[in-house]
Formats: C-alpha cells, sequence, structure tokens
C-alpha cells in the first residue's frame, strides 16, 4: 500500500558540535596529475596524503564503504592502457606509503578501523569482494580539497585487479558506513552523512566544474519538484534495489530533434530498471536493442568503439553525428534532459605524452550496449541531474539539475538528529524511510503525515514516498 513520507521542512536546530556545522563544498575539476606534464588531466577531486604530502585525485564511489588508495601497483588494463605515464595519469597519481611519515600499517582493514564488508551484490565489479582481504591496509592523513583534513583514516591499498581497469582513479568510498564520512561526522565537521553530486558541464566552451556536497546539497543545482525513495542495497535481479543502493525506472527515452519534435528509442510498453552508479563512465549502459534503437531513429551509424577515457562508448564520424538533445523519462514522473554536447562529445584519451588529447572530427555516443548485464546511469546523466543520498534516513533523492556556477549550501539532518537538536541553526530534515512502499514524486499539494511544515530555505522542499516491492 502506498503512503506519502512527511515533507521535509526547515527547523531550527542546536545540538553541540555538528548541528550548526556548514556543509562543505568538494570541487570535481580537472586536476594535472604529473607536475612535468601541463595536460596530464583528470576529472575528480584533489587531494593530498600523507607527510610530507602527496598529491592524488579521487572519485566517489556510491557503494564502497573504504577509500582505496593506488601506490605503484596500479592494475590498469594493458590492453587498452599502453604505458606505466598513462597508468598513472589515469589512476589520478601514485602514492608512496613507504615516504609518508605519517602512514601506519595495519594487520588487515579491521586493525586500520576501517569497514569489513564490501558491496558484493550482483551488477557490482567482480573484485570488490576480495577487496578487504586481499588489500594493505593502514592509516594516513588525508586531505581533501574544499574539506578539514581527517587524520589517521584507515586507506586500503589494492593488491589484487579488483576493477576493470578502465573505472579510474583512487575510490573514495561514501557508502552506508563510510570510513570518511563517519569520520567527518565524529569529527564534528558535518552535520549528517549526507552527500549530494552534481558532475558539472564538459567539451563546451564555458566548462562548469562538479561538486561534492557532504552534509548537505547546493540548492542553486536543482529545478523544481524531486523524486526520494528508499536506498536499497541488493541483487538488481529481481528486487527493488541494486548494488549502490539507487534503483530507478525509466518508462521512455526520447531523443529531441533541432525542428522540436521527439521520438521514443524504447520498444512498446517496455520499462528499463536502471543502477545510478555515479562512477561509470558514460551517460548509460544498457540492453543493445536500445542502443541501436538510438542510431536507427537518428539515422546514425557507428563507425567504431571507445578505448579512451569513454571506454566502451561507440565512436561516430562528428559530420554524421546526431545534434539533438535526449530527455529521459522516470515512472515517477521527473524528466531529465540530456544536451547534446553532454552525450555526444570529442573523442577523448590520455597519449603516450600523458596529455590529454581530444580527437574533434571523432565523435562519441556515451552509450553502451550490454547482453547479461545490468542497465546503469553513469555519470554523465549527473550533468543534467542533481542526487542526494542521505545515509542517516535511508533516501535518495533526484532533482532535475541545474547547470549554474552559483551555489548556495543547506544543511540536511535525520529525523532522530533533529530531535536531539535545539533551535540555533536552520536546517532540513528528512524523515527516516520505510521499504513497506512504492516510491512517489513529490507532488503540490499532497498533505504531510505529520504536522503541516514550513517551507524550506528557498522553498525547494525535499520529499517523496515510502518504497517497498516492485509492482
Amino acid at each position: 500500500m502506498r503512503r506519502l513520507l512527511s515533507l521535509l521542512f526547515t527547523v531550527a536546530v542546536n545540538c553541540a558540535s555538528h548541528c550548526d556545522t556548514e556543509p562543505l563544498f568538494l570541487p570535481i575539476r580537472d586536476v594535472q596529475v604529473l607536475p612535468n606534464v601541463e595536460k596530464s588531466l583528470m576529472k575528480g577531486i584533489p587531494a593530498t596524503i600523507g607527510e610530507p604530502s602527496q598529491n592524488i585525485v579521487l572519485l566517489p564511489w556510491a557503494e564502497l564503504n573504504n577509500t582505496w588508495i593506488y601506490d605503484d601497483q596500479l592494475y590498469c588494463d594493458k590492453t587498452v592502457i599502453w604505458n606505466d605515464r598513462i597508468c598513472e595519469i589515469r589512476r589520478g597519481g601514485v602514492y608512496d606509503e613507504a615516504q609518508s611519515r605519517s602512514f601506519t600499517k595495519a594487520s588487515d582493514i579491521r586493525d586500520a578501523g576501517g569497514s569489513t564488508s564490501e558491496t558484493a551484490f550482483q551488477g557490482a565489479e567482480s573484485g570488490i569482494k576480495k577487496l578487504v582481504s586481499t588489500s594493505l591496509a593502514g592509516t594516513d592523513n588525508i586531505t581533501l580539497e574544499g574539506a578539514p583534513g581527517i587524520e589517521d583514516l584507515s586507506i586500503g591499498i589494492p593488491r589484487l585487479k579488483w576493477d576493470a581497469g578502465y573505472t579510474m582513479l583512487h575510490p573514495l568510498g561514501l557508502g552506508s558506513n563510510s570510513t570518511y564520512l563517519n569520520a567527518l561526522r565524529e569529527a564534528g565537521k558535518i552535520s549528517s552523512r549526507v552527500w549530494s553530486i552534481f558532475w558539472g558541464r564538459m567539451w563546451v566552451k564555458t566548462p562548469i566544474d562538479g561538486s561534492l556536497v557532504l552534509g548537505g546539497y547546493d540548492e542553486e543545482k536543482v529545478i523544481g519538484k524531486n523524486y526520494t525513495a528508499p536506498l536499497v542495497y541488493d541483487d538488481y535481479t529481481g528486487t527493488a534495489g541494486c548494488w549502490a543502493g539507487m534503483k530507478i525506472t525509466i518508462s521512455d527515452i526520447r531523443v529531441n530533434f533541432r525542428d522540436g519534435s521527439d521520438e521514443s528509442i524504447f520498444p512498446s510498453n517496455t520499462a528499463l530498471p536502471c543502477c545510478i552508479v555515479p562512477q561509470r563512465q558514460l551517460l548509460l549502459e544498457a540492453p543493445g536493442a536500445y542502443v541501436s534503437r538510438f542510431e536507427e531513429v537518428t539515422g546514425s551509424n557507428h563507425t567504431g568503439t571507445s578505448y579512451g577515457l569513454h571506454w566502451s562508448a561507440r565512436l561516430f564520424d562528428a559530420d554524421d553525428a546526431f545534434d539533438g538533445d535526449i530527455t529521459f523519462h522516470l515512472d515517477s514522473g521527473l524528466q531529465v534532459r540530456i544536451p547534446n554536447d553532454q552525450y555526444i562529445v570529442p573523442f577523448v584519451d590520455i597519449d603516450r605524452s600523458g596529455a590529454r588529447v581530444t580527437k574533434p572530427k571523432t565523435k562519441e555516443l556515451l552509450m553502451n550496449g550490454v547482453a547479461n548485464q545490468p542497465a546503469t546511469l553513469g555519470r554523465y546523466f549527473l550533468t543534467a541531474a542533481y542526487l542526494m543520498v542521505n545515509h542517516d534516513a535511508g533516501t535518495f533523492t533526484l532533482w532535475q539539475g541545474n547547470p549554474t556556477q552559483r551555489s548556495k549550501l543547506v544543511k540536511v539532518f535525520d529525523q532522530d538528529t533533529a530531535d536531539k537538536c535545539g533551535k540555533d541553526a536552520a536546517g532540513v530534515v528528512q524523515p527516516t524511510v520505510s521499504t513497506s512502499a512504492t516510491p512517489k514524486e513529490e507532488k503540490e499539494g499532497e498533505p504531510a503525515d505529520q504536522p503541516e511544515s514550513s517551507s524550506s530555505p528557498s522553498g525547494a522542499i525535499i520529499g517523496g514516498a515510502v518504497a517497498g516491492e516492485e509492482e
């Protein structure tokens, strides 16, 4: 049976330490990885680790609990990554624990104070289940740009090729038991285990950096109503969840022609369950029929497959590439329109010199047809959508994104934290979710389950419905 969640509401809070802590804004931007190679650029979160400090670049991972840092054993896929320099850049720099005075080796990740479990659900990287048992573990000091430093954070150093080798960068674990989020909250640096992400805009004349907000969300980056549902970590097949916890259903995908007309690439009377996986390198990975239908509808024909930074994307001659947008229709009613220049982009790779290069005459369609694998929405979905994950409340929230340089951060609390706090600082409260009903988009005029609440700081209410079994 369906029932509405209570709308989030603005409250005054007063709690020693973290109740009046402002959210943190961490940029996701181009970072020069090698100091002697000017264009050795990777997009991620710049960070330093160790003493003396060493520069690395991190990528948020939704399902991992620990933060995993590569040393000189980088485990790149040598069939598509041609030399060690390219590998080092794609991984976001090399960490040398032997040169860090602040590194302390531990017997295992538990001894280091880390999480002893990582997701092993269907759809996750197959090597994740072995990370905890095989990796070198320890603690070191780490500082991410935009956030205070954390001393003695538990880290794992991989000792096997656990990912596909093209995922790139050091993984920052933001899962349900994230050691990084836990450390920040315990230190009183964030008010809640909430993180929000916007990937930004690339490959345009005026790029917009992305951002990871901790302890809240960026009100300037969202438009209109939102959709909230429970985080459900489970196998992709036959459940309401997926390995990253964020499963949605796409009811239609329509290509938007320049003359104003639209056409669906969906087979009739179908729906596509998708897992939102922010670290994935494309916009969409889906059964091959959907991607082939895109080519049929747009009158385009791919010439090959990319082995560059957008591994597995379809290649097209630039003169023949489709010039329209594409709109994702979710069964919740939310629509997300991806502009053409964010999903049909110039071919991009790291060349043998270590420089990031593009080939303007070749375009990449950031979609891949998969056979017996789960469908995913990756980072380029977050060029036009905004995602917030609230581990305290057990929910995730999606908005249509607003690509702007402006920023206005809003604190987000779960109900339990708000109840413990007083009246000294304003924030937004998101009730803890149950999993007994079906998720639903927030709509104007719907009553709350509890006394009427005020709007959030700028009227952008975060709400939704309780979700559970798929129908």
